[in-house]
């Protein structure tokens, strides 16, 4: 995918921006809080969604206009000379998305190859950080492979969120009626179907996504050290249970939220289930949330993306577009090379304060962001 054209209106800061993109590499400069993020998150809305919020209002620009909207150009690798015109409005209400004038749900039945891979700062700290940003990154690697996987975790949220409210309102000395009991079987029955799916789409792409984050580790650290992924489980056993037996998983989560409801009502919330999952790291054995270092941490991070932007080529023979948010600042020279090296094929977006930043990519158009305004260096 080639983002070759992109127009911008009332998008926080922005209040109105064209730009003609190079294929290859692209650097938006400036100083902090002048709207160099605000464009990237423009790009990463307009094709899948904001890297920053889930409200839509928050895009808004400040100014009190009710709508902002992001238009794009672009081409993908199958069809490099077809240009397609994708149209994101943006509302207080939620996002409305069209390519070529067709819905974009539809639409993603045509163009089901579109990705941004998105590298921010927050990233670095994936594996300390909160388990959240870990469930995401599992969640956005399956979407990437199936679009179906989108659309199950919405139904599995949907039902935590009902039963949650349910949940809370009752006393810890609540006893369960007729009518209550089937109220939260209901519930526990939608939250097991789509769990076991959810569950299914992360553990399909889950090894393949260690595989190569590993491999891109050994090569970034070049130290021996060997890096090790493991899925945690809440609701299964991860050593002694079938995977590929659904109406046995089915079962299992059933039966686990039954034996933790009256804990659940007491608490006021679902305690088990894949929206308490997580991932753990290991470095020779030991944990890396634990005991590793600031270098092998951004290590660990930076394999990640690359591993995905990999995935993602080998799934759908399209390279992704990659943004480097204010992230090169933060890695070594050695780091900074080696990304930069391994997504040669993409085009990239590149954001940062510091010229040392853009070392070695003289040749790439640069604009400087000011106040929400971009000017193109000559």
């Amino acid at each position: 995918m080639i983002i070759k054209a992109l127009s911008v209106k009332n998008f926080r800061n922005i209040k109105n921006a064209d730009f003609l993109f190079s294929p290859k590499t692209n650097i938006i400069s400036g100083n902090n809080a002048q709207g160099k993020t605000n464009l990237m998150e423009a790009l990463a809305c307009a094709v899948e969604k904001s890297f920053r919020t889930n409200k839509a209002s928050d895009m808004l620009s400040k100014e009190g206009n009710a709508k902002c909207g992001v238009d794009m150009e672009f081409s993908a690798d199958d069809y490099p000379d077809k240009i397609n015109v994708l149209s994101c409005s943006v509302t207080k209400k939620g996002i409305n998305r069209k390519i070529n004038g067709v819905s974009f749900k539809d639409a993603l039945q045509l163009y089901p190859k579109l990705k941004i891979i998105v590298f921010i700062p927050e990233d670095l700290y994936l594996v300390k950080g909160n388990p959240d940003g870990r469930r995401s990154l599992l969640d956005d690697t399956a979407d990437m492979m199936n679009k179906l996987h989108h659309s199950v975790t919405g139904n599995y949220y949907r039902a935590l969120k009902q039963k949650n409210t349910f949940l809370s309102s009752c006393e810890q000395n609540f006893s369960l009626d007729s009518s209550k009991k089937i109220q939260i079987a209901v519930w526990n029955e939608e939250l097991a179907k789509a769990g076991v799916n959810v569950l299914c789409g992360r553990l399909k792409y889950f090894d393949t996504l260690s595989k190569y984050t590993c491999e891109y580790y050994e090569k970034l650290n070049n130290k021996g050290e060997l890096l090790t992924m493991e899925y945690n489980h809440t609701v299964f056993d991860g050593e002694n249970t079938d995977f590929s037996d659904t109406n046995g998983l089915l079962k299992l989560y059933l039966e686990r939220s039954e034996q933790y409801l009256q804990r659940e009502i007491i608490v006021g919330h679902t305690l088990i289930g894949v929206h308490r999952d997580d991932i753990s790291f290991y470095i020779n054995g030991s944990s890396a949330k634990d005991f590793a270092s600031q270098g092998q941490i951004r290590s660990i991070a930076v394999a990640l993306r690359l591993a995905q932007a990999k995935m993602f080529w080998e799934k759908w023979n399209e390279q992704p577009v990659v943004i480097l948010d204010d992230v090169l600042s933060e890695l070594d020279e050695y780091r900074r090379e080696f990304i930069l090296q391994h997504i040669v094929n993409s085009q990239v977006f590149i954001t940062g304060c510091n010229g040392n930043d853009f070392i070695g990519l003289d040749n790439s158009p640069k604009w400087i962001a000011e106040k929400g305004s971009f000017t193109k260096c000559s």
